[in-house]
């Protein structure tokens, strides 16, 4: 009985070293961002913005109109006169009016009256107050000029070559957003996540998704207001599969921090505090600045309380191409916090890491979508050995 137990713990035991070999050797076929321990830091040399919350329909292209220069066309249904029209009866009604705008145009060639406009003499008082028209030679140089001032301003073309920027220049901060995420433990890739970010103007809600290759999936949902604050955190949820675990209620009415895996454990709450997911988009949406004294932060089993501010200028690496970043790290205790935020791609945290005395934890992004547009994502590649 003892023999067959040990050949199956021995094929168990062979299995999983197969399936970490597998995963540690570059056979897998999707592309892995990988990135040495500590990045060296270089000095800020770029401003990081804050963005505005809100998100406008982007304006309608003005279409230039001419006013009128002769008698403007009543907007009534054109009746062809006795003396322009002895029309045989059989012409279809599309030509008819077709010859009613050609005779119009040959006896009015500068006529391009606004349709809505009746016929009054305020429209002779327009003729003689209008300038003359530019002549046709000038108007390919106007159209140049128009066109320039209509692009969209951006630095891509003074920014070094590798590196990924946006389609078109990303100033305001995202209704909605998307990233996916390829997680590390410890430097080995362990699964997936993704990160959901939506908000009107009011409220806003942050999803947060970890799909490791072995255990039950992890879910964190932050939830809270928006105001001239920032964000303001109301509730942090954790589940592991479908079981609730930590949580944090932020009770600013009370003052009270509630948070732990029961939600027992409680302390005083301050202003500025965040959870430890929604701190990465207050980041981004204040451009950093936080200001030097210690921020009050739960990740929903503890609370922590250290200063957030910029440590310095670095490049993700994605393999692809570069993505500029500034990162905030936080030192407390014996646990290291990391943000890499992107100013090119709305502020969004593209990497996210913790690092305590027996483990590192990190999200490294692999997608980001700013408001229903795909502005990057890694291409999968066969990986090699040592990815080369």
């Amino acid at each position: 009985m003892k023999t067959p137990l040990r050949v199956f713990a021995l094929a168990l035991l062979l299995s999983v070293l197969v399936h970490l070999t597998m995963l540690g050797s570059g056979l897998l076929p999707d592309a892995v961002i990988e990135l040495p321990p500590d990045q060296a830091l270089r000095k800020i040399d770029v401003k990081m913005q804050a963005l505005a919350l809100d998100t406008p329909a982007p304006p309608a292209v003005p279409t230039a109109r001419l006013l009128p220069v002769g008698p403007a066309v009543d907007s009534a249904p054109h009746q062809p006169s006795a003396r322009k029209h002895k029309r045989k009866r059989d012409a279809s009604g599309a030509q008819a009016r077709a010859d009613t705008v050609a005779d119009k145009a040959a006896e009015h060639p500068a006529d391009l009256a606004d349709a809505s406009q009746p016929a009054t003499e305020s429209s002779k008082r327009a003729e003689a107050s209008m300038p003359e028209a530019e002549p046709p030679a000038s108007k390919p140089e106007k159209h140049a000029k128009a066109a320039e001032a209509s692009a969209p301003a951006t630095s891509n073309n003074d920014r070094p070559a590798g590196y990924l920027t946006p389609a078109s220049a990303l100033h305001r901060f995202p209704a909605r957003a998307k990233l996916g995420y390829q997680t590390f433990y410890n430097g080995a890739m362990v699964g997936s996540g993704g990160l959901d970010w939506q908000q009107d103007g009011h409220r806003y809600t942050l999803e947060i998704r970890f799909n490791p290759l072995v255990g039950g999936n992890r879910r964190y949902l932050s939830q809270g207001q928006l105001g001239k604050q920032g964000l303001q955190p109301d509730s942090l949820q954790a589940w592991v599969g479908q079981d609730a675990k930590e949580s944090a209620r932020f009770d600013w009415s009370a003052g009270m921090l509630h948070f732990g895996d029961q939600g027992d454990k409680e302390v005083a709450l301050r202003s500025g505090a965040q959870d430890v997911f929604s701190l990465a988009f207050q980041l981004g949406l204040k451009g950093g600045q936080l200001g030097t004294a210690p921020l009050q932060i739960t990740t929903g089993k503890k609370v922590y309380e250290y200063p957030m501010t910029p440590s310095g200028e670095t490049d993700y690496d994605t393999g692809s191409g570069k993505i500029r970043v500034i990162v905030f790290r936080a030192k407390g205790e014996d646990d290291i916090t990391e943000f890499w935020l992107a100013p090119d791609f709305s502020n969004l945290p593209v990497r996210i890491s913790r690092i305590d005395k027996s483990k590192r934890v990190e999200l490294r992004a692999v997608l980001i979508n700013v408001d229903g547009t795909e502005q990057w994502r890694l291409p999968a590649r066969p990986m090699t050995r040592n990815n080369r």
